[in-house]
């Protein structure tokens, strides 16, 4: 039973949208060399990124093996669905980086009492959710992408 699951898992991986999947849960962790989509900084230059790197692997993690999981339950697994998770995630892309920019403005606005060294704390609750639910829709949107081909050449 194990080897079987193993060697499933193997072929679902192996189709080019389960690399893809594979990608994104590995992408974070290679953020850290290339910095493609930077991580804020609050002013004291401290970077929300060890925080925010783990813990974005690890959701795209999981959802790719809960995709997985899921390879019998055909009728939950369209295109369609995959092309929802994708733009939500293009949305989460978005406004993460709305929010990193425009941070300073809206804390002086929504939050006036609030002083600088509360910035880590809001960029860790307000801003990266939004990077982390970026990988979390588009691993699972290329996970079902991966799942519909698994089941296609089985």
């Amino acid at each position: 039973m194990i080897n079987k699951d193993l060697r499933e898992f193997l072929q679902y991986i192996g189709s080019m949208w389960g690399i893809l999947g594979g990608a994104t849960v590995l992408f974070p962790l290679a953020d850290v060399l290339f910095q493609v989509i930077p991580l804020p900084v609050d002013p004291y230059q401290k970077s929300v990124a060890p925080v925010a790197i783990p813990l974005t692997s690890l959701t795209a993690l999981f959802i790719l093996l809960s995709t997985f999981v899921q390879r019998y339950q055909t009728g939950l697994l369209t295109a369609r669905r995959s092309g929802k998770y994708f733009a939500v995630g293009m949305v989460s892309l978005i406004l993460f980086f709305l929010l990193d920019h425009f941070e300073y403005p809206l804390r002086a606005g929504f939050f006036p009492g609030l002083d600088s060294t509360d910035d880590y704390t809001l960029l860790l609750v307000g801003v990266v959710p939004f990077y982390i639910i970026f990988f979390a829709a588009v691993t699972r949107a290329f996970a079902i992408l991966a799942l519909i081909e698994f089941q296609r050449d089985r």
